[in-house]
């Protein structure tokens, strides 16, 4: 579902160029984003300080710049990979 909504996410164009493989290792990044950046404990105290607008800027940072080291990454433009992400995270929040 999460990869459907992602790819929906880009123009018609563009969507057409990429399958749900493509989206699903985006989501992959994103994961190892948590990860990496420690968001995976869960700390239920901490949720006022919750800042989503900087947990996706960081996790396009991240994706981009993970993608950019890969050559035979999918060719997404800059905007692209933020609607992916805003997609993804948006998909995460419907389901708390």
């Amino acid at each position: 579902m999460a990869a459907e909504l992602m790819l929906a996410a880009l123009s018609p164009e563009r969507r057409s160029l990429f399958s749900t493989d493509n989206a699903i290792e985006v989501i992959d990044l994103i994961f190892d984003y948590y990860e990496d950046a420690g968001l995976t404990d869960l700390d239920f105290d901490d949720e006022d300080d919750y800042d989503l607008q900087a947990e996706r800027r960081d996790a396009v940072a991240y994706v981009e710049k993970v993608l950019a080291k890969d050559r035979e990454a999918p060719a997404f433009t800059s905007e692209e990979i933020a609607a992916m992400v805003a997609a993804e995270m948006d998909y995460e929040e419907s389901l708390i």
